[in-house]
């Protein structure tokens, strides 16, 4: 699996480690080269950010030895960054993610991409991680191809959607019987519907945590502070049958940055019926915000919310493939 990275290593063009310092604004560029298109129609400020980041100069240096940006490899051909793979921690500091694998377009057809992509492999073995993720479009088939032949399995399809801030509903009514806020006591049960609608693959790869789902009074807390420090709002919303939690809803709002990321659940006995009703309530309660793009992430086994979202006024993006390696 490793062998190419080592034989590449001794040829004039070669791979070594991503150093911020020294990579970061021609790995915007890349990124910029690779993946602009998809960027600019999500409103991603990405390699703007990362331009802006490259300019603290020695401040970086600094920086990192607070808060690490993330690891990786770059390929250096004809004196230049050329290629790259990018890893960042997952919530488990044994799970791994591996993105930005991108290489200009003069300098493909090579192997870089599995070069780089191998070395990214060896330093999480290394490392001792237990799995690496990560998503590629599903109809990228070359890059598909090669994560395959090095393990990687495909474990969930995902619609990525946007909502523009144009095509927000101009009018939206009161929320729908049997919808409303989520309270402190409600949080097991939410956690329960989450789980329950969550493709169990995915689970096994992404356990949700019980602390996302903890609503109590240190939660409110942190979220008073959230939105004085950082403009950061969550709207969130239930859905109730016969008394019990069928469905629930929550959009994050960064109010500075200008971007919202919807998230939703039905329990899979109840689908169909709350997809809708669930997103035009979280519009209503967002009524007094700024309208900004909404972003979201379903899964293709909830056919249900896509089709809602899309008579909304979504569109899909991308559809990704979420991919896992698994070691031990």
């Amino acid at each position: 699996m490793i062998a190419p990275f080592a034989a590449a290593s001794s040829a004039p063009s070669h791979v070594r480690p991503f150093n911020p310092h020294r990579d970061l604004e021609d790995l915007a560029t890349l990124i910029e080269t690779a993946f602009g298109r998809e960027l600019a129609r999500g409103g991603s400020r990405m390699v703007q950010d990362m331009r802006q980041i490259a300019r603290w100069g020695p401040m970086l240096r600094l920086a990192q030895t607070v808060m690490p940006l993330f690891t990786g490899y770059v390929w250096i051909g004809e004196d230049r960054l050329v290629g790259n793979a990018s890893l960042s921690h997952g919530e488990e500091r044994d799970v791994w993610n591996l993105s930005n694998v991108a290489v200009l377009p003069d300098f493909r057809g090579r192997g870089i991409a599995g070069c780089l992509t191998d070395a990214a492999i060896a330093h999480v073995q290394r490392s001792r991680g237990k799995r690496i993720l990560l998503q590629v479009r599903s109809d990228n088939e070359s890059a598909l191809a090669l994560y395959r032949h090095r393990g990687f399995v495909t474990f969930d399809t995902m619609h990525e959607l946007d909502l523009l801030s144009v095509s927000w509903p101009a009018l939206v009514g009161p929320m729908k019987p049997g919808l409303r806020r989520v309270r402190a006591s409600d949080w097991r049960k939410v956690y329960a519907v989450a789980t329950e609608s969550t493709p169990r693959e995915t689970l096994k790869r992404r356990p949700l945590k019980p602390r996302r789902f903890r609503r109590g009074p240190r939660w409110q807390v942190g979220e008073c502070f959230k939105l004085a420090l950082s403009a950061e709002a969550r709207f969130e919303l239930v859905a109730e049958q016969n008394e019990e939690i069928a469905a629930y809803g929550g959009v994050t709002a960064h109010l500075w940055h200008g971007s919202y990321e919807l998230e939703l659940h039905v329990v899979p006995s109840q689908r169909g019926g709350w997809e809708r009703d669930l997103v035009e309530g979280l519009f209503h309660s967002m009524r007094r915000i700024p309208h900004n793009t909404v972003r979201a992430y379903v899964s293709t086994s909830h056919r249900e919310a896509v089709d809602a979202l899309h008579q909304l006024g979504f569109e899909t993006l991308r559809i990704l493939d979420q991919m896992s390696l698994e070691f031990g």
